[in-house]
């Protein structure tokens, strides 16, 4: 059984508590001021603000009422374990939901049909795609979370063959967008012209192999087999997900606040209504902050976190990129230099992201790979 201090998880709660009262009065917020909402609608979602706002006011003054009859321990008053932390935090979350959740989603809702939209994702300018003619595929769907690394290598190359695709955001609690694929459960899941492709690793080889069937060789052509080029691709394209994505992984999760800031983008991606994003969010920090530091850093031998993320790059700088080339593919960007730019961009708006660049020396590199992955070839204008 995995333990944590009891004073870590009644902060932790609290802090879970405050977050989704912020949020529910932001949301409320915007609802009464929408220029378009009726008087007793703006009257209702005023109401509702306040309630919200007194309820985070409260959590963050308070100790979870629940936390010493409610949490599991394994050392009287002291400790509770890990595996049931997260439906603790949202029980208590409950706790504060409970006077004004019906006012928070329903005003919620209000904003919506008079027009108010709760977030709107932002877009940035997209570089072309294959011209549909010359592409060989009919279609491309990516059902991906917006910031799994495993994601992000497979839209990191995607977005250098210019091959346009649509991506469906799936829901990590029900994963109900999964329904077609009843054994294989997890992302990235790619179907190309109907056909279904699981596991990162397995997506990127076989698009590369069926561009280079379609004689559309100019942007990643592997190594001829068997060469010193192609054993160096594969040995750090394994290296990613062996090593590499397991020492960034705890580092987006480091603190509390941080594991709090990587689940922001549910608020803004994916067709999901309010209550579902908060729920999302909340109960995705809590859960993936204790798997972190209880789980991860355990089983991948890793104690600093961030000294582990410095020598990793140092690593792939120094030994698969080198002094003398521009990419571990020499000239032009291989299948690991895809991996490793891809893992990276999942994180750029993070803390994890600025130190790696400003601790390593792989901001040259990192920016001569941003260049020749361009922008999003994505269908919906979003970037990545």
């Amino acid at each position: 059984s995995l333990a944590l201090p009891r004073s870590l998880v009644d902060a932790m709660m609290r802090n879970a508590a405050l977050a989704f009262g912020r949020r529910a009065a932001n949301a409320c917020a915007s609802a009464s001021g929408a220029t378009s909402a009726s008087s007793s609608s703006s009257s209702f979602a005023s109401s509702a603000a306040s309630t919200a706002r007194a309820m985070a006011s409260h959590a963050a003054a308070s100790t979870p009422p629940s936390a010493a009859s409610t949490a599991a321990t394994t050392t009287p008053a002291t400790t509770t374990t890990a595996t049931t932390f997260a439906s603790r935090a949202l029980a208590y979350t409950g706790s504060v939901l409970g006077l004004a959740s019906a006012a928070a989603f329903t005003s919620a809702v209000v904003a919506e049909v008079d027009g108010v939209g709760l977030a709107a994702s932002p877009i940035s300018a997209t570089r072309a795609a294959l011209p549909r003619d010359k592409s060989p595929f009919d279609s491309v769907t990516l059902y991906q979370y917006d910031v799994c690394p495993f994601c992000n290598k497979v839209k990191a190359q995607l977005d250098f063959l210019g091959i346009a695709y649509d991506v469906v955001e799936v829901n990590p609690l029900t994963k109900s967008e999964l329904g077609f694929s009843k054994e294989y459960r997890k992302v990235p899941i790619v179907i190309v012209d109907g056909e279904q492709i699981n596991d990162s690793a397995v997506i990127m080889r076989e698009m590369e192999t069926r561009m280079k069937k379609a004689g559309l060789r100019g942007r990643g052509a592997r190594p001829r087999p068997g060469s010193a080029a192609a054993k160096k691709e594969d040995e750090w394209f394994a290296w990613v997900d062996s090593r590499f994505v397991h020492v960034v992984t705890p580092n987006i999760y480091r603190t509390w606040e941080e594991a709090q800031r990587s689940f922001d983008y549910i608020t803004e991606r994916g067709n999901f209504n309010w209550f579902m994003r908060q729920a999302i969010a909340l109960s995705g920090a809590a859960s993936m902050y204790v798997i972190s530091h209880r789980v991860l850093k355990k089983r991948h031998g890793i104690e600093d976190e961030r000294a582990a993320l410095y020598e990793a790059l140092d690593d792939w700088m120094q030994n698969a990129v080198g002094p003398k080339n521009a990419f571990c593919g020499g000239s032009e960007p291989n299948l690991a230099d895809l991996a490793v730019f891809g893992v990276l961009r999942a994180v750029k708006t993070f803390d994890t992201f600025s130190d790696a660049m400003e601790n390593t020396n792989a901001k040259p590199w990192y920016e001569r790979m941003r260049v020749e992955v361009g922008e999003a070839t994505r269908t919906d204008g979003i970037g990545n």
